[in-house]
């Protein structure tokens, strides 16, 4: 009879600890999330809590789930089901996250509102245990308060008997009010329950370098873009280099939302379905941006650029619109609203590949005579100057004036050595080559240069050296340049007996 009496104190006892809280409490089961993740392969990887913390789709859950996660999925208290679209960040030592998801249609949330202040030593904390159907909340007391970031409380919180475990990383902790403290963390020698304020979950911020951050490499979930132009221009800037087919396309529609009157997400777009060979869909963003930039000059320069790289780098797919003439008149328009030389760059490449060498050898004057500094456009116009046949003492002037600008180019130290061994200028070919050889010593090229005019000025045992060292690390003209400069012994004669 005795233990019957204490087996109906013992369930009393956790009967009032689940189902006697305050309203307050109750109605924030609704905020309650339940978050699954998989891995890339669409297999489960693991699951979490966590809460959301705004009718918009903010969430806070554990991060652990996240680790290794391709995508994943949030079940909130009511039963709704949503997919998560983006991180915003997270911490390893706190074991928490901040994300976003996706809404669809007539979905509603019912946030849980962050605790503001603190709870002090000895009060009321509930523990809430995620379920649609009867969500339960377990009375707990604050034994301990910390302090972490100047002012934020870090909760700590015994139990006796350790039915919460790492199984239930990220429920919430709520107070009397109904207020979300923090989301549970466990330790793996100790019992307690550890909670940092959900305060803190909103200084997990993205930045331009969030996809190298130390934590979210370990995920593959979208990392949302920065609020601020620049730092999101720059994020947008990482991303499309990174080829991340399945998260870039997303990352560009966001940047559009947030600056809808800025060409930059525009541009990304049409040269994402440019790569796709989707050139109306390109060509219908880069009329958008037109439409909506306040830098009406860039879209035009962008829409330019767009055209003459798909001509340049994809001639054998036929898109009619585009033509070199149609790339000409969108820098043309550029420049009509502010000349610039990065468009008279543009115009006199779009003008060198429709050979009309000398409007382009005067654009690119134009270019430099604004910008001195710029050793590529002096570069462009030895192309010109080259192509038109021009003297090769007018070469050579923009040559030099490439490599004073920019003296560690390969390019053009290897063009100007080529220029001067056509000048009978072996010489000084010679130091040229070296002074590339130099800054890359194993330039195949570089080797080439340096052996034929060594063999040009007559030191052909050691020109022909460098023409073999070129060869072996793989300058193909290496083997015609060696036969030229090597005598072939004659075939001995043998007497007739």
């Amino acid at each position: 009879m005795k233990r019957i009496y204490t087996l109906l104190y013992i369930m009393t006892t956790v009967l009032l600890s689940v189902v006697a809280q305050p309203s307050a409490v109750k109605k924030s089961a609704k905020g309650i999330l339940k978050i699954t993740t998989f891995k890339a392969d669409g297999t489960l990887l693991a699951t979490g809590y966590g809460a959301f913390i705004d009718p918009e789709g903010t969430a806070i859950t554990a991060w652990t789930p996240l680790k290794g996660a391709a995508s994943a999925i949030v079940i909130d208290g009511q039963g709704q089901k949503f997919n998560v679209d983006c991180l915003y960040g997270a911490s390893d030592i706190y074991n928490i996250a901040r994300l976003r998801v996706k809404k669809e249609g007539k979905q509603r949330i019912t946030p849980i509102t962050i605790e503001q202040g603190q709870q002090t030593v000895g009060a009321d904390a509930w523990f809430a245990n995620y379920d649609v159907k009867a969500p339960q909340f377990s009375k707990l007391t604050t034994n301990k308060v910390e302090t972490f970031m100047n002012d934020m409380p870090y909760y700590i919180i015994e139990q006796e008997n350790g039915a919460i475990t790492d199984a239930h990383a990220g429920s919430p902790i709520i107070n009397s009010k109904g207020e979300l403290m923090g989301l549970v963390n466990t330790s793996n020698t100790r019992t307690d329950i550890y909670a940092a304020s959900a305060r803190f979950a909103m200084t997990l911020k993205p930045t331009a370098l969030s996809t190298n951050n130390n934590t979210l490499r370990y995920t593959s979930l979208r990392i949302a873009l920065p609020t601020e132009y620049n730092q999101a221009l720059l994020a947008m800037m990482i991303a499309s280099q990174k080829n991340d087919s399945l998260n870039y396309p997303a990352t560009v529609e966001e940047f559009i939302n947030m600056f809808p009157d800025k060409e930059d997400g525009y541009e990304y777009k049409a040269t994402m379905l440019t790569d796709r060979h989707n050139f109306a869909g390109a060509d219908e963003a880069m009329m958008k941006a037109i439409d909506v930039s306040t830098s009406k000059d860039n879209a035009h320069y962008y829409y330019s650029k767009l055209i003459y790289n798909k001509i340049e780098l994809m001639p054998n797919v036929e898109y009619a619109p585009w033509t070199l003439d149609k790339a000409l008149t969108e820098i043309d328009n550029a420049i009509s609203i502010k000349a610039t030389p990065l468009y008279q760059i543009t115009k006199g490449q779009i003008l060198f590949a429709q050979t009309k060498f000398q409007e382009a050898y005067n654009e690119f004057q134009k270019a430099y005579r604004s910008e001195p500094r710029n050793a590529e456009v002096y570069y462009f116009a030895y192309q010109c100057l080259k192509n038109m046949k021009a003297e090769k003492t007018q070469q050579l002037e923009m040559l030099d004036s490439a490599t004073v600008h920019d003296p560690k180019q390969l390019l053009y130290l290897s063009e100007k050595a080529l220029l001067l061994m056509r000048m009978n200028r072996a010489t000084d070919a010679i130091d040229v080559a070296h002074q590339a050889i130099t800054i890359a010593p194993d330039y195949a090229e570089g080797h080439g240069l340096l052996g034929l005019a060594l063999c040009m000025t007559g030191n052909k045992p050691t020109g022909i050296a460098e023409l073999k060292r070129a060869k072996a690390l793989g300058y193909p003209q290496a083997d015609a340049f060696i036969a030229t400069y090597t005598k072939q012994p004659e075939p001995p004669i043998t007497k007739k007996k």
